[in-house]
């Protein structure tokens, strides 16, 4: 029998920081997105058991994200004040989420080129940034939003990556 809840714990996910909305029947995890005002802009809804394609169908696809536009919307604003050393951005929830189970701030901009504005936002927050880019095309460009960047090793993204690394990634940067 599949358990979500251990499976979201598995995959590194702090349940009682991040608080996910949680289907056992449905076999699927809500994680609701604010922005910095405090309101309710979105969520991405997580789905382990199908498939990534269908590209972003609420019903059949892995991951389905919905974001009120426009807006500068990430998600894991709850672990701001979890440490105030560097705050780190990855593409993918559970890339962040590994981050934010060390107690660290971690933001995940829910895909790898997010728009122009996210720049000046992150840059306000006078932290600095470090990007943790997959191990892709597309996750390289992400390292533009930051003052500093890693190219995940060992693996295609900071969700798959070592215990080793992720505490080598967090000591470099203290």
């Amino acid at each position: 029998m599949f358990n979500i809840h251990q499976h979201l714990k598995d995959r590194h996910l702090n349940v009682e920081l991040h608080r996910p909305i949680v289907d056992e029947v449905e076999h699927c995890a809500s994680f609701i997105l604010w922005n910095l005002s405090g309101q309710l802009v979105g969520y991405q809804q997580y789905r382990p058991l199908s498939d990534k394609k269908p590209f972003n169908d609420p019903k059949k696809s892995k991951y389905f994200t919905y974001r009120k536009q426009p807006t500068v919307t990430v998600w894991g604003l709850e672990s701001f004040y979890i440490s105030n050393g560097p705050i780190f951005i990855t593409e993918g929830l559970f890339d962040a989420a590994r981050l934010t189970n060390k107690n660290q701030t971690a933001f995940a901009m829910l895909c790898g080129n997010p728009p122009k504005d996210y720049y000046n936002w992150l840059h306000s927050l006078n932290r600095p940034i470090v990007a943790v880019c997959d191990n892709d095309q597309e996750g390289k460009k992400l390292a533009k939003f930051a003052n500093y960047f890693e190219i995940s090793q060992g693996s295609k993204d900071l969700g798959d990556s070592s215990d080793d690394y992720v505490n080598w990634l967090i000591s470099k940067y203290e």
